[in-house]
């Protein structure tokens, strides 16, 4: 039998467990931005993720291994 206090500690933890998110940078910006919402785009097998369609074109605009420059504060803020 799960007395009342033990069954509430495992429903917290239950709904805890799925709050988890994993986060990433904007290769643009530097922006931290949450990979289960945020716009994104693979190259060469590996997902990029970004703030905004602004930093994904501008990603999507150059090529493979260049630097692009990020301005301090990055280009959203």
């Amino acid at each position: 039998m799960i007395h009342g206090s033990t069954l509430n500690n495992i429903q917290e933890t239950n709904m805890t467990m799925k709050k988890s998110t994993s986060v990433t940078k904007d290769p643009i910006c530097g922006m931290t931005v949450d990979e289960a919402t945020a716009l994104h785009a693979e190259r060469d097998g590996k997902t990029f993720y970004f703030c905004s369609d602004h930093c994904r074109q501008k990603f999507l605009s150059t090529r493979a291994g260049a630097k692009t420059e990020e301005k301090s504060g990055g280009c959203c803020g």
